[in-house]
């Protein structure tokens, strides 16, 4: 029977290719969009910058990175925003969801918490729907949208792989005045195409808020993540995707002209990530999963206008008081504090008042946990306080196994989530939070739980 020989060859060598192809393959895009908007509009980040953006100093843009396994596929999109509301991503995600096939709830959207960046959009307007601004509100959309669908078309066979580098001395806690709790922790997730050493994508992730131009600013600019970015692309290609961690009560340590600053804090965080993706070797972890919970949590319980007003009024004259007596130092820099927080509280509720909705809607809100190969991302609903953060890493690794990335300001914004002391010592973020001390404690348990309970552990 020779002449069958060939036959069963042939039959043996798509046998074994079929089982080839039916093991699971990676495969990642990665693309960026500008988010400039064709029109002028309001900037976010400062109560008292009222007027709209004139120029643009550096483009803002919508960054996204998908992957898929086969059974499987995940995006998640960065913004150069200050924020994203629940109303803006339930938009985005349903037209992702019409136009490629990524389901809504394997999409994480969140923003760098830009101060230099355009807002308005519906559900980030501090007026309410009566000052939304539609076209903003479509064309950040739409550019979601395309931006996904532009990645997924560029997706090829990649593998992935994590790990962390480590930035001392630039950032520090404003809410304690200290440069301890923070972290220094710089995370890279390496998208490298797998028949190559090219990368398709870094995903990198620092915590330090992008506040170095202040609110006499009226150019775009996508700070110092942005110019990370940039700097990232330039010396390894591909696109860099830049989720912000939990960031609420750490700043960036800086001095002299900002511009100036934003590019040398910009080149520290580039050179940190460069470094670290140059010392991964990616590994062939397929596993890509994805989890979102909802979540309600407890309100702020704020004084009524009268109480707000009376505290305001007798920390201004205790410290009239330590002023005319010439006092200086903790005693009238503690006073300080007190009556600008006390202002901020005023202000809250005054707008609480004009906007009833305002606690409440900060209260359902939602966790997202992903796993991107040997990776585990949270993304947390506002600003974080990084205690959080340093916590959650440490447990999902002794539940897991895997490295945390924490993405902040993820697909919505419920303001500031503090910790329960911050309630005795005070500060800006206690004043303008909506929600309560609690809130994280319930957020950080619900997405610990489906970290623990969803995502593959490693061997």
């Amino acid at each position: 029977m020779p002449p069958l020989r060939p036959l069963i060859v042939c039959g043996i060598l798509l046998a074994l290719g079929a089982g080839a192809h039916a093991e699971p393959t990676l495969r990642a895009g990665a693309t960026k969009q500008s988010i400039v908007p064709p029109h002028p509009t309001k900037m976010g980040g400062y109560f008292d910058r009222l007027d709209n953006f004139t120029g643009v100093s550096t483009p803002v843009y919508a960054r996204a990175l998908v992957c898929g396994n086969g059974e499987h596929t995940q995006a998640l999109v960065s913004l150069d925003l200050i924020g994203v509301s629940d109303q803006l991503v339930k938009l985005a995600r349903d037209k992702v969801a019409a136009e490629t096939s990524i389901p809504a709830e394997n999409v994480l959207i969140c923003a760098v918490h830009d101060h230099s960046a355009p807002t308005g959009f519906v559900g980030m307007s501090l007026a309410g729907e009566a000052d939304e601004d539609t076209a903003l509100t479509e064309f950040l959309i739409s550019t979601i949208a395309a931006v996904v669908k532009e990645a997924q078309a560029a997706m090829r066979p990649s593998r992935l792989g994590f790990a962390y580098g480590r930035l001392e001395g630039i950032t520090r806690n404003r809410q304690q005045n200290n440069n301890e709790v923070v972290d220094p922790e710089l995370g890279v997730l390496k998208v490298e195409a797998a028949d190559s050493r090219e990368i398709i994508g870094i995903l990198c992730n620092f915590t330090g808020h992008p506040v170095i131009l202040g609110s006499n600013n009226l150019l775009l600019s996508s700070e110092y993540p942005g110019r990370a970015a940039a700097v990232i692309e330039e010396v390894l290609g591909g696109v860099a995707v830049f989720p912000q961690g939990a960031c609420g009560d750490v700043t960036m340590h800086r001095s002299g002209d900002p511009f100036e600053e934003i590019k040398r804090l910009g080149n520290i965080v580039a050179g940190e990530a460069i470094k670290t993706a140059g010392l991964i070797t990616p590994s062939d972890d397929t596993a890509l999963v994805s989890a979102v919970q909802a979540v309600t949590v407890e309100p702020r319980v704020l004084p009524s206008l009268v109480e707000a007003q009376e505290r305001l009024e007798s920390l201004q004259q205790a410290l009239a008081k330590a002023k005319e007596g010439a006092e200086t130092g903790p005693k009238t820099r503690r006073l300080e504090r007190e009556a600008d927080a006390a202002e901020t509280t005023l202000n809250v509720v005054k707008l609480a008042q004009a906007r009833p909705g305002l606690v409440d809607e900060a209260c359902h809100t939602s966790v997202q946990v992903m796993q991107w190969g040997p990776l585990i991302v949270v993304g947390m609903p506002g600003e974080l306080f990084v205690e959080y953060q340093l916590e959650m890493k440490q447990r999902v690794r002794q539940a897991t196994g895997h490295p945390l990335m924490v993405a902040g300001y993820a697909n919505d914004y419920i303001g500031y989530i503090v910790t329960p002391r911050a309630v005795h010592t005070g500060g800006y973020e206690q004043a303008i939070a909506r929600v309560s001390h609690t809130a994280g404690r319930t957020l950080v348990e619900a997405a610990m739980t489906l970290a623990e309970a969803g995502m593959k552990k490693e061997e």
